[in-house]
């Protein structure tokens, strides 16, 4: 009976290192802040005070120790100011040749070890293992004694286990990285608001840096609340014509006779009221750039109206016998399907050609759900000033939810999301309950399939069984009190 309880508590120990790893490795893209917590982690479990972790640098094939504890000066300034070539010493031999483990007693006598520091270091044991991620090794973990050590068979399972989320982490921020350095070299001093790092809104924000100064006419497809006026702000104010107006008008907003006299003005006299000649804000965009939303909802009159100025950017106010001429650069949005609208006959075929000579689409927020960490960060600091409050941070299972919904609203919906719950939120952090109640009580699992709710719940399950289901000894195994085992059960369908 004392048997079967000491092999619960390993299995419960092997279970809880592993789960601490896997919350450890989602919590920052930091790459050398993950990997130090990490190797602490591993080197407590097993008991053993020194190790490192190498990350592969594949553009100088050099094993680069991302993080390393307990190892003699001399051995470190080695590893860090001439770093092991791949295939060169264990480590790099480890690395190239992808072996599966490699444990030594007796370590630093090992030909293998090929550097003086290395075995001048007096390791009486070391384990190596490969990091792999998409079938590739990305670094090498290494659990290094000085003194003599006895490695269990369960501990080794532990190690070969760790590597996967430590993968993970390795490729995630490696990506990351490389999305950072491109957003870097596409950063232009006015995309204020914008957070791109996922792959569809860097491409969008390629395709802008390539527009800005281009005559043509741009059609900006994109849900309601992707950011579309946005984009077309990016497009003015990184182009020649930034020191000239900006004029934005929603067309859905007004009413056609209205929108008519907004945009091209009036002279006196046209209509009752008109008691002075009115500029238009085409006339006031000269120069500059006219930004036109929810561009389907112009009347057929106005759309021939348009046309003819995008023609040769000529037009009549409304009442006016004289033509003028303005060099007005014009963007259009829409949430609508154009080309569909055009077979419907509610919009002219000629000018949705005029109109959509550059074609920019924005992805809803559900396609690029890696920018909404970020975007949530940048909500947080924005509108901590205009709210008063002093919110630091989001709790991990907020994330997890906000990550994983839908966002019919896009961007503007998140926003106005995180507004809500900052204000709902009493502390310095954002809980899931301050969340709205149609977000808090989504899914909490992520279009992948895997999220930090479905670890603790299979980990949860998992003891359950070791125990057949007796729920008291699971909670004194996994250290909760059964009012919160059971919540916990309940929140994912478990509760009897």
């Amino acid at each position: 009976m004392d048997n079967g309880k000491g092999q619960l508590e390993k299995q419960n120990k092997k279970l809880s290192i592993l789960y601490e790893i896997a919350l450890t490795v989602g919590k920052s893209l930091e790459l050398g802040a993950v990997l130090d917590d990490v190797l602490e982690k591993v080197l407590a479990f097993m008991s053993a005070k020194s190790g490192v972790i190498y990350v592969i640098n594949y553009d100088t094939l050099e094993m680069v120790p991302v993080t390393y504890r307990n190892l003699s000066e001399d051995l470190v300034t080695d590893l860090t100011e001439n770093k092991v070539k791949l295939g060169e010493c264990m480590c790099g031999s480890i690395a190239q040749f992808d072996r599966e483990v490699v444990i030594l007693k007796g370590a630093s006598a090992d030909r293998r070890f090929t550097r003086e520091s290395a075995r001048m270091e007096g390791m009486d044991f070391y384990a190596g293992l490969p990091i792999r991620a998409k079938g590739k090794v990305v670094g090498v973990l290494c659990v290094i004694s000085h003194s003599p050590y006895e490695l269990e068979e369960e501990m080794l399972d532990v190690l070969r286990a760790a590597t996967v989320p430590i993968g993970l982490a390795i490729e995630n921020a490696l990506l990351f990285e490389t999305a950072k350095k491109e957003a870097e070299s596409l950063r232009l001093p006015n995309f204020e608001g914008i957070i791109a790092g996922s792959r569809k809104m860097l491409d969008v924000l390629g395709l802008v840096r390539k527009v800005t100064d281009v005559l043509s006419s741009i059609l900006i497809y994109g849900e309601s609340g992707t950011g579309k006026e946005l984009i077309a702000r990016a497009i003015h104010f990184n182009s020649l014509r930034k020191e000239r107006p900006f004029v934005a008008v929603n067309c859905a907003a007004l009413p056609e006779n209205l929108l008519e006299s907004e945009l091209f003005g009036y002279v006196k006299g046209a209509f009752t009221g008109a008691n002075a000649n009115k500029k238009g804000l085409l006339e006031t965009a000269d120069g500059g750039t006219i930004f036109l939303d929810e561009v389907e909802a112009m009347s057929k009159g106005l759309q021939v109206k348009l046309l003819r100025f995008l023609q040769d950017r000529t037009f009549y106010k409304v009442g006016g016998t004289e033509p003028l001429t303005v060099d007005a650069r014009v963007l259009a949005a829409t949430n609508r399907d154009l080309h569909g609208e055009v077979k419907a006959g509610r919009f002219r075929e000629d000018l949705y050609y005029r109109l959509n000579v550059i074609k920019l689409e924005l992805p809803p927020l559900r396609e690029r759900r890696e920018d909404i960490p970020p975007l949530v960060r940048h909500f947080i600091w924005k509108l901590n000033k205009c709210l008063g409050k002093c919110i630091k941070r989001i709790s991990k299972e907020a994330m997890e939810v906000i990550v994983a919904y839908s966002w019919p609203g896009n961007v503007r919906e998140l926003e106005n999301s995180i507004e809500r719950a900052m204000v709902m939120a009493e502390g310095e952090e954002i809980g899931l309950g301050d969340l709205p109640a149609e977000i808090a009580a989504s899914s909490g699992v992520d279009a992948a399939g895997w999220s930090l709710g479905r670890i603790e719940k299979e980990h949860i399950l998992k003891v359950l069984g070791v125990v057949s289901g007796n729920r008291r000894k699971a909670s004194v195994l996994l250290g909760l009190n059964t009012t919160t085992l059971w919540r916990k059960l309940k929140k994912y369908g478990e509760a009897e």
